[in-house]
């Protein structure tokens, strides 16, 4: 485990940046972790970014006005593995960035969930467990887009980095012993799918789960209005929820209001918003009402289950349930509730049925759900 640096540099200034490289070059593996900020924005905005190897933790600093593509070759080399913990906005936020990704990626959280730890164990606890190291969490409600960063901040920002390789190894030598190791490997290489980061406006109607039990009509309206919100936060760059909140959204979509007296009296939409996109919003439920009655859409309302499962995702949760008792795994890392449901329904190309789940698990979810 690196040694704890009481000073960890911040590279502003492009030869040191040139020279990070230079080091980061001769290793073949490299921790990371960034700070972004995200409270007023649609998109994450990079702050900081923190690279460690067992020589040392440096903080690079993406507002400092550094040409950043020496950096992002070294990371994304495909023959360096980069440690992260929690990869997924890591990930989000680097593409928006670099748009790249690092290609050879290991995730500790998936790494110590397939050994039995919790699903979604931070890194500040699973420090603690593997090496008895304490993380300060001081410094977690920071503006990483105001200058100067503290030197508290850096302290901070940099231990979110350097326990990441001796964190790795350890968990890798028991994914070993258990014959798991590739499992991590193939679970933590699906994280590097650029799609999954980049949301299509008429997919994101997905997001709001009671959608597909409305009415048809009321579900084509929802996913119209999806769709607008999401692309008018991505033109303003602001949170979907400040251009329309989900109950408003659906509100609107109920009731199906013709005039701005009637979508004033939908729930939950402030004035505001009916005098700033009353006329929009009433376009959007026009169109979609329209393309319904001409026969254009044919979308299905799916049923809700009853009060009580159905048989057979009863028996398909008692599988799963079944194995991670035999694995020690947390179930929902084997397999989500929804994927579960879905196999019910016939859907036959989720991760559960594929990789080592389909083996381990998988072959018996598919036999119970042909039976």
């Amino acid at each position: 485990m690196p040694a704890s640096r009481t000073s960890p540099e911040l590279v502003q200034q492009q030869p040191a940046l040139e020279q990070v490289c230079q080091n980061l070059a001769r290793h073949s593996e490299v921790a990371m972790d960034t700070e972004f900020v995200r409270t007023n924005t649609y998109f994450p905005k990079l702050g900081l970014i923190q690279l460690s190897t067992a020589e040392s933790t440096v903080c690079i600093d993406p507002l400092a006005g550094l040409d950043l593509e020496p950096l992002w070759r070294v990371l994304f080399d495909p023959d360096r593995l980069t440690i992260v913990h929690a990869a997924k906005q890591d990930l989000e936020v680097l593409l928006l960035a670099a748009d790249g990704i690092p290609r050879s990626l290991i995730d500790t959280q998936i790494e110590a969930g397939l050994l039995g730890h919790a699903a979604q164990i931070g890194y500040a606890t699973l420090a603690k467990t593997l090496l008895d190291v304490e993380i300060s969490k001081s410094q977690t409600r920071t503006d990483w887009s105001k200058r100067p960063l503290s030197e508290a901040q850096l302290h901070y920002a940099a231990e979110d980095a350097e326990h990441l390789s001796a964190m790795h190894q350890r968990l890798r030598d028991q994914l070993r012993e258990l014959g798991r190791y590739e499992w991590a490997c193939e679970d933590s290489a699906a994280l590097i799918d650029p799609s999954q980061y980049v949301q299509d406006p008429a997919e994101a109607w997905q997001r709001i789960r009671r959608i597909q039990y409305m009415p048809a009509s009321e579900q084509y309206r929802a996913r119209q209005l999806a769709a607008w919100r999401e692309q008018e936060a991505m033109r303003l760059d602001r949170p979907r929820q400040w251009i329309i909140s989900d109950r408003a959204l659906m509100a609107i979509a109920q009731t199906a209001p013709a005039n701005r007296q009637e979508l004033a009296g939908c729930a939950d939409l402030p004035a505001g918003v009916v005098r700033k996109r009353g006329e929009i919003l009433l376009k959007q439920v026009a169109s979609a009402d329209r393309e319904m009655a001409a026969g254009k859409i044919h979308i299905e309302q799916l049923q809700r289950p009853p009060s009580k499962e159905p048989t057979l995702v009863t028996k398909l949760v008692g599988i799963v349930r079944a194995h991670s008792e035999r694995l020690n795994i947390p179930a929902e890392i084997l397999a989500s509730r929804r994927e579960i449901s879905a196999i019910a329904r016939g859907q036959r190309d989720g991760r559960a049925l594929s990789g080592w789940r389909l083996e381990a698990f998988g072959n018996e979810l598919l036999t119970a759900a042909q039976a």
